[in-house]
């Protein structure tokens, strides 16, 4: 039998984070697998976001090939931006590991649809099989897990009640999908696992210090009790089988100071100009449009339903089901604008269709006004300027996606300052914020854990003959290419390439 791969995307924990944990006793599993494999820090130079980290593992391109940044691509001609998904990085990447074998791969709660649309809940579970040279995609059904009596609740309370229930739920698709289907790749995202580092951090820490400031720790120690759980699902399922268990977290989390809002940024110096709504389309933007969402309908369906152009027309105007505040920019007035949290798009004439910035001395003059007013930026609140590095697209980036790039990408900037949603834009949002209900910002190295059953098991006694370096994702994801090929006949391989 074929050796078979499960990926497992913890996204938030560090190896600093890890060490209190384990020896608080919160994650027992964990400390098994990172006892018997190869454990080193991991670190990615994107801006972390689980849909990027995703498209870098499953592609082995960054977004100099694959056009997207932060999950979202930009194509010439149109403002909507596309969503990440798994059939663009298939058309972009020779490396696609969903291609790399004629058996089935099985992503669980991955936040990267199959076409573009609305992305799928965290624990569906999507099979997909690579035929004449496309993707062939069917979905497994999972039994469902009730919680009669049970609400949902933004209460700190009632929002770990609700990661709970959620990560059971996953639990349930991990096993269904480890135990029943013939995936010889199975990527699980925790997607639990970052929302909550990003509320609880300042929790979780002071919880693992001795302290209970809020009376949250019995319910984050069920939390991860119940991540912990899944994990040792895993160990036993594949416990007699030739399997390799790749643990995947390219960024960490400490603590979040404030938050910073681009697009509020371009507005208060004139380079983004908003229109004012009308009544009416305040009601669709703010009542209507996120029914339609909830409906999981796309903006293209809706504009073949309303087959009046007048009707069309307001749809556009809304703007698209998946980001409808777009509907607020004027751009016929706009220079510059952020579709990511981290950058920044020129609008050009020739290539935006409403484009206002000439190409070529205008456009680059421009630009260089707004990287040097990034970068001397002040947080009235602190006195810091926490943006320290703004690069043009083709500094930090190459390839094919380099035009669906934003002009300017924010690499550099104090790690506890959070970036706003960009959809987050009004005439009133301010630029610098207080983080309100999240205490973690996502920042430093992750980590990587490579362990091993049946034949891959092998070397894992000898792992501190030599010290594990730092990695990347794409070597992470060559790895895994590696292995799916069928080129590695046993263990002690893998680890030598860890090592």
């Amino acid at each position: 039998m074929k050796s078979r791969i499960l990926l497992l995307g913890v996204g938030g924990l560090s190896l600093e984070l890890l060490d209190p944990l384990i020896h608080n006793g919160w994650l027992p599993n964990l400390e098994f697998l990172l006892g018997r494999g190869v454990v080193g820090p991991l670190i990615s130079d994107l801006p972390p976001f689980a849909a990027l980290e995703w498209s870098t593992l499953l592609s082995g391109e960054g977004p100099g090939t694959t056009g997207f940044l932060e999950g979202w691509r930009k194509g010439s001609g149109t403002y909507f931006p596309e969503i990440a998904n798994l059939s663009a990085l298939a058309r972009r990447s020779s490396r696609f590991l969903l291609a790399r074998s004629s058996r089935e791969a099985a992503l669980v709660g991955v936040p990267l649809p199959a076409d573009p649309g609305p992305l799928p809940s965290e624990e569906s579970i999507q099979l997909f099989r690579w035929e004449e040279g496309r993707l062939a995609v069917r979905s497994l059904s999972v039994p469902s897990v009730n919680f009669p009596g049970t609400q949902e609740s933004e209460t700190p309370e009632g929002y770990l009640e609700g990661a709970v229930r959620r990560m059971i739920a996953l639990s349930v698709s991990v096993a269904r999908t480890v135990r029943d289907s013939g995936a010889r790749m199975v990527a699980v995202h925790f997607a639990g696992l970052d929302r909550i580092l990003s509320r609880f951090h300042k929790d979780i820490v002071s919880a693992l210090l001795g302290h209970n400031d809020r009376g949250l720790e019995a319910l984050l120690r069920q939390f991860f009790r119940v991540f912990d759980d899944v994990l040792g699902t895993v160990i036993e399922i594949t416990r007699r089988t030739d399997s390799l268990i790749m643990l995947a977290s390219p960024h960490g989390f400490v603590p979040a100071r404030r938050v910073i809002n681009l697009n509020a940024f371009l507005v208060s110096r004139g380079y983004l100009a908003l229109r004012t709504e009308a009544v009416g389309e305040l009601l669709l933007r703010e009542v209507a449009a996120p029914v339609l969402r909830a409906m999981k309908l796309e903006r293209g369906r809706v504009r073949k339903i309303l087959n009046r152009p007048a009707l069309q027309d307001v749809v556009d105007r809304t703007g698209s089901l998946l980001s409808s505040e777009i509907g607020l920019f004027d751009w016929s007035r706009t220079r510059a604008f952020a579709l990511s949290r981290t950058g920044i798009t020129l609008n050009v004439k020739g290539v935006e269709s409403q484009g206002t910035v000439n190409p070529g001395p205008e456009e680059r003059a421009l630009g260089e006004e707004i990287r040097e007013a990034l970068l001397t930026l002040a947080d009235p609140a602190t006195g810091r300027t926490p943006l320290r590095e703004v690069l043009w697209r083709e500094e930090l980036f190459g390839g094919p996606g380099l035009p669906e790039l934003p002009h300017l990408v924010v690499h550099g900037h104090d790690p506890g300052y959070l970036f706003e949603d960009w959809r987050k834009a009004s005439p009133s949002a301010p630029i610098f914020a207080d983080p309100c209900d999240r205490t973690g910002s996502p920042g430093g190295p992750g980590f990587y854990c490579v362990s091993g059953s049946g034949s891959f098991s092998s070397s894992a006694g000898n792992r501190r003959l030599a010290l594990p370096r730092l990695r990347t994702l794409p070597e992470i994801s060559a790895m895994i290419a590696t292995v799916l090929d069928g080129e590695l006949s046993s263990g002690p391989e893998v680890f030598s390439q860890l090592s």
